[in-house]
């Protein structure tokens, strides 16, 4: 009789322990963490975006950076005359005198509990490039964390 009690113990009681150690520890990572540290020796106006590439791997996103780019406008006017009467069309055209790509690379990180009790932070590295892929500016951005309960 204490042969099948132990067994029916161990059956009922280990998914429960093992629930109750998943409850506390779960994590989850998504991206590489970049440290200040590890950019110390990126130099603006000097460093290519082909070395923070091989450095880094290549960001999760890259796209024109519209704040950091300067713009040319040029407006012309035709007008046009129809019988007695004359119309003036004007256009003007807004292009960019430089263009400014910027590079975000992520890391997130959520650890907690399993459902509830869940932090969530992410960081980001960012990298500014001017059209010949030249290093123009860089910084680091956090997320406040996020909490789930």
């Amino acid at each position: 009789m204490t042969e099948r009690w132990e067994c029916h113990m161990a059956k009922t009681c280990l998914p429960i322990v093992i629930a109750a150690a998943l409850w506390g520890c779960a994590t989850a990572e998504i991206g590489r963490q970049i440290t200040p540290d590890e950019v110390a020796w990126i130099q603006k106006g000097i460093s290519t975006r082909s070395a923070v590439v091989q450095r880094f791997g290549h960001p999760m996103a890259e796209t024109p950076d519209w704040t950091a780019m300067q713009f040319q406008t040029t407006s012309t006017t035709t007008t046009t005359a129809t019988g007695e009467s004359q119309q003036s069309v004007t256009t003007t055209k807004v292009e960019p005198i430089n263009k400014v790509t910027k590079a975000i690379y992520l890391h997130t990180k959520s650890e907690g509990g399993l459902f509830v009790g869940i932090t969530t932070t992410q960081e980001q590295f960012w990298i500014r490039y001017d059209e010949q892929g030249i290093v123009q500016d860089h910084g680091f951005q956090a997320s406040p964390g996020m909490q789930i309960r």
